[in-house]
């Protein structure tokens, strides 16, 4: 069974921790809790209730988090994110020797939220630690939680991405399914890579295909290797267009 990845935020700003929060939430993320000390960071870590964690380096102005980044890293051994508005080498040389996963910058995007968080739990499957100094780029596959693994997707495996409420259905080309509490629009917004957004058409309100898995368009369907996708008269146009059908 498919279940959310939760997130532990160490942030003593609010407004950023309340824009972490939001954009959290937005990418279907469980926020295991969310607290702005020290005091606060270190039962909360050893609870041990998270599956990453986003964690400020200047926590409370005395580089603090640092420490509580060893701390996860030796005891927890859990993937974590350093978040820091400095980019000082000295600051950068030691919070590495934490072994993060990733490294977020202030000012941050939603969207380099997200890939800082894929890229950490990929860095942390891998048994690496993140680059020191330079952020990682975005990546071509993405991670879904499922029981206790993480399931790895390719994004060029994606064959369709379906809207169901509040939730996107990605169906992959080996016929996989898995659901992203992510609505169709936030994930083609935010989540699919912006170099690979051209590889994606949207044929009706609920669908967007992968064009590469478009063998055939029929009347009003779309048909790929297993399955056809109905297309409605408003993306008709759009579809043509982006598959060069010369009519």
């Amino acid at each position: 069974m498919q279940s959310d990845i939760s997130v532990l935020v160490i942030e003593d700003e609010e407004t950023w921790s309340h824009q972490i929060k939001y954009d959290l939430r937005q990418f279907g993320f469980t926020i295991a809790g969310c607290v702005d000390t020290v005091e606060n960071a270190l039962p909360a870590i050893s609870a041990n209730n998270f599956d990453i964690a986003l964690l400020d380096i200047n926590l409370n102005g005395k580089n603090s988090g640092i420490a509580l980044g060893k701390l996860i890293s030796q005891t927890i051994k859990k993937p974590f994110i350093f978040i820091t508005g400095s980019v000082l080498d000295d600051i950068i040389a030691d919070a590495a020797l934490a072994r993060p996963s990733a490294f977020l910058t202030k000012p941050f995007t939603p969207a380099s939220l997200f890939i800082s968080i894929q890229s950490a739990i990929h860095h942390f499957s891998q048994g690496q630690n993140a680059a020191p100094v330079k952020d990682d780029p975005e990546l071509s596959s993405f991670f879904v939680k499922v029981g206790n693994k993480y399931a790895r997707v390719d994004w060029r495996n994606v064959v369709c991405l379906q809207s169901d409420k509040n939730y996107t259905r990605i169906i992959t080309s080996n016929n996989d399914n898995y659901m992203i509490r992510s609505s169709l629009q936030k994930t083609l917004q935010y989540i699919v890579p912006a170099a690979l957004k051209s590889n994606f058409v949207q044929i009706s309100r609920a669908d967007v295909l992968n064009k590469a898995f478009i063998i055939e368009v029929i009347d009003d369907e779309a048909r790929t290797e297993h399955q056809a996708f109905g297309i409605t008269e408003a993306y008709v146009k759009n579809l043509k267009q982006q598959l060069n059908v010369i009519s």
